[in-house]
């Protein structure tokens, strides 16, 4: 027994052995090759669209991230498509619509080089000359591009589906798609779409539409005048445009209430400023083209918050000697999207500064011996240069100028009195403007030197 006991201790042991040994050996095994990990860049944010005349400008951020929230994002370039239709997909999108614009997205630099630019030096690597910059736009940067709307790109896309199997001819060839609209009206979508470095597309931006029938007709007849605190245009409605019911003047009307709330103006009107020297036929930004692979520039932003229905706007940062060109575009408003006629003819002013200041008040004379003190009510003119007095003998004296120059201050002392003569006097402001703006003469007042 006792021999017997440790030999088969032995044995269990070495079982034991051998199973955790063929368990090691299963677990060495190399099993199926797993799938390489693709990095998609996000989806493009702040997509918008805005068409002014045949013009329709785009506007995203470019996109800083990939789909797992890592950064950078694995991006080469953010393509961006138009299709005149309703797409059955973005795949649709791409495969039969128009190549608007693709802007090619610089990779970001190495962590080193992003040191050295916040001035983070590591002195335990050796300095390297910064690589020079690829060409393109960083991530996270808003840029922007333009399409020039022609005929053929406001029909409707013309789909080729090819069948499979057994399916009849008819099936086969061109299907023309129904036309996206709002209210009734045809538009045009578009979508932006990142692109990694192995060709492979993230997930498309929401769609945003434009309405693809002919825009209203420009206003006419931009006219600009100005006064002292404002520059004031006018224009002329387009023909067909709608407007107000108006009545004489010299009609009496009984006071009533409309029982129909009365439509709103179908058309309005933005107002926008132009470089100087901007031809009318130079005043929208885009030209016709292919597709660019650089972006052309922003809409233009008009001076108007809200499209106005009134055919006149002020503006109120006027500056005398500097010129200001202003062009405007009728509006046409579908639903929550608008679209805009071309640019005005281009109507330009240069203010000048004609407006004297307001007369001086409450002139006042105090006679002493040898010396009448004058004494005045300031004038609130920002461009105010000054006072002048005037002064003439009594009675029917004509008042010639005291003082060379225009004075500061709001009072003056007379020393050139004589005693016993009788004296009249007034003060003028002067301003700033070459030539200078003289105002009226303040109230005469006489006094009697001592």
């Amino acid at each position: 027994m006792r021999s017997w006991l440790p030999w088969r201790a032995r044995a269990c042991g070495l079982l034991v052995l051998g199973l955790v040994a063929g368990t090691a050996a299963g677990c060495g095994k190399k099993g199926p090759p797993l799938a390489p990990l693709l990095r998609l860049p996000a989806p493009v944010d702040q997509f918008s669209a805005r068409r002014l005349g045949s013009t329709v400008y785009l506007q995203f951020a470019i996109p800083a991230k990939s789909q797992d929230n890592s950064v950078p994002a694995d991006l080469a370039r953010v393509d961006v498509y138009g299709y005149t239709g309703t797409p059955a997909s973005d795949d649709d999108m791409v495969k039969y619509g128009t190549l608007v614009a693709s802007v090619p997205v610089r990779r970001p630099p190495p962590p080193e080089e992003e040191d050295r630019a916040r001035g983070k030096e590591q002195p335990s690597k050796p300095k390297s000359k910064p690589a020079e910059p690829e060409p393109g736009f960083d991530q996270g940067a808003t840029v922007a591009a333009t399409e020039t709307l022609t005929r053929a790109l406001m029909q409707p896309a013309v789909v080729t589906r090819r069948s499979r199997g057994k399916v009849p001819a008819r099936a086969e060839g061109p299907i023309t798609l129904p036309v996206a609209t709002v209210e009734d009206v045809p538009t045009r979508v578009y979508v932006a779409v990142g692109v990694n470095h192995k060709g492979r597309r993230g997930t498309f931006s929401p769609h945003v539409v434009v309405p693809v029938v002919d825009p209203p007709a420009p206003p006419t007849g931009l006219t600009p005048t100005y006064t002292e605190t404002q520059i004031t245009l006018v224009w002329t409605p387009p023909p067909g445009a709608p407007v107000a019911a108006q009545h004489a003047a010299d009609v009496a009307y009984l006071p009533a209430r409309p029982i129909v709330p009365l439509a709103a103006p179908a058309w309005f009107y933005d107002v926008f400023e132009v470089p100087a020297g901007t031809p009318a036929s130079d005043s929208s930004a885009a030209r016709p083209g292919g597709p660019p692979t650089i972006p052309r520039g922003e809409a233009p932003v008009p001076l108007t918050q809200q499209p106005l229905t009134a055919t006149t706007f002020n503006d109120t940062r006027i500056e005398f000697g500097a010129e200001r060109c202003y062009t405007v575009r009728t509006v046409n408003v579908f639903d929550k999207i608008q679209l805009e006629s071309e640019p005005s003819a281009v109507a330009c002013i240069t203010p000048r500064d004609t407006f004297p200041p307001v007369s001086p008040k409450g002139l006042i004379a105090v006679a002493s011996a040898g010396v009448i003190s004058l004494n005045w009510e300031p004038n609130s003119e920002r461009d105010l240069a000054g006072y002048l007095v005037l002064r003439g003998e009594a009675p029917g004296a004509k008042l010639q100028q005291l003082t060379p120059e225009p004075i500061h201050e709001i009072t003056y002392e007379d020393k050139t009195v004589k005693p016993g003569a009788r004296y009249v006097y007034a003060v003028v402001a002067v301003d700033k403007a070459m030539p200078p703006n003289i105002s009226a003469q303040s109230n005469r007042i006489e006094q009697t030197g001592r």
